[in-house]
């Protein structure tokens, strides 16, 4: 029989507060994948951000956690955006829009292009 609040309850039971705070402020899980991994509904979930005062300071600031001075270095030593963005956890949009944004070394898309429609 379904119970009222039962959903709720296994969320706090298989997240505590110290457990979510890791995945949603310190990881970025999203509150779709926090809900999935625990195999409760999103609501449920929302119900825990509230419960527990978790917001977050805004998504965008997620990326000035990377350090571009390590980006830089990696770029420059070939490593492709594809790589550090599985390594890093960051999309490849979002590598290669850092790339552009703070002139990182490396081969832009517009170089490829140029050089193979030659005469």
């Amino acid at each position: 029989m379904w119970e009222r609040g039962a959903t709720i309850r296994r969320a706090r039971a298989a997240l505590p507060r110290d457990t979510f705070a890791r995945f949603h402020l310190e990881e970025y899980r999203s509150l779709k994948w926090i809900a999935k991994h625990v195999g409760v509904n999103e609501e449920a979930i929302k119900v825990l951000v509230r419960e527990y005062g978790m917001s977050r300071a805004g998504k965008a600031t997620r990326w000035r956690r990377i350090d571009l001075d390590w980006l830089r270095d990696q770029r420059a030593a070939g490593r492709t955006c594809r790589e550090l963005a599985e390594e890093t956890g960051f999309s490849l949009g979002m590598i290669s829009y850092l790339g552009r944004r703070h002139d990182l070394p490396g081969r832009r898309a517009g170089a490829d292009r140029a050089d193979s429609s030659g005469s």
